[in-house]
């Protein structure tokens, strides 16, 4: 029994230490994550959500080594409702994810479509333009801020944008093809981040109700001191 004690006394403080310097650096990747803040940005707040499920397992075992090892009643109490904090944030990180992931496959289905629709339209005034002073017109109308373009030869010159962008119809569909991939992954990571931060609010809140029973069994102290 003195040996267990003995044990347990040189034990104590070596947790305390391991797990407060695991809390610290945990605390410093935690502003680095969120500085500077940019809640209006869909993929900022997705990266976000992955960086805080993905680092969870440090503070979550400094946190343990430190109520194993900690000896003042106020630091268990104060740790213990931190759990209480940090498991509902967790749970809101939830609808979070899945905000951030929604937003950003809307914004670039939003922006594809408006570079569709904006190489069509050029597309279909090009077409409709048979004479030279029409093909100018349009030309012009392509960069109004700027000056008017010298073209001598506006039929060659049509010619060559067409060429362009049916290039760019053909870059468009690989796109296509791309941001289904694109998707796919953004589905994985979005499913797995959701379930990563219902794990952990589960894990912290488990553990603040089993020290909220450790507090309620040894009030006023805990490892002896008040």
């Amino acid at each position: 029994m003195k040996q267990s004690n003995s044990n347990e006394w040189s034990f104590g403080p070596l947790f305390r230490i391991a797990g407060y310097a695991l809390l610290v650096l945990s605390l410093l990747d935690l502003i680095e994550m969120f500085v500077p803040l940019r809640f209006t940005d869909p993929a900022w707040e997705f990266q976000l959500v992955n960086n805080l499920v993905e680092r969870v397992p440090v503070p979550l075992l400094g946190l343990v080594l430190v109520l194993v090892g900690e000896q003042s009643f106020r630091i268990f109490k104060f740790l213990s409702w931190a759990c209480l904090v940090v498991g509902l944030l967790f749970l809101l990180v939830v609808p979070l994810a899945a905000s951030s992931a929604w937003r950003i496959e809307r914004l670039n289905q939003l922006q594809f479509n408006q570079q569709t629709a904006q190489i069509q339209q050029i597309k279909a005034q090009l077409n409709q333009a048979t004479t030279d002073a029409e093909i100018n017109n349009v030309l012009a109308r392509l960069n109004p801020q700027g000056p008017p373009p010298e073209i001598n030869n506006p039929q060659e010159a049509k010619r060559q944008i067409l060429g362009k962008i049916a290039q760019a119809e053909q870059i468009a569909k690989a796109q296509i093809a791309n941001r289904a991939g694109t998707t796919e992954n953004r589905l994985k990571r979005t499913i797995k981040s959701i379930l990563g931060a219902l794990v952990s609010a589960a894990v912290f809140l488990t553990i603040w109700r089993k020290t909220r029973k450790v507090l309620r069994a040894s009030k006023p102290k805990v490892g002896g001191e008040i």
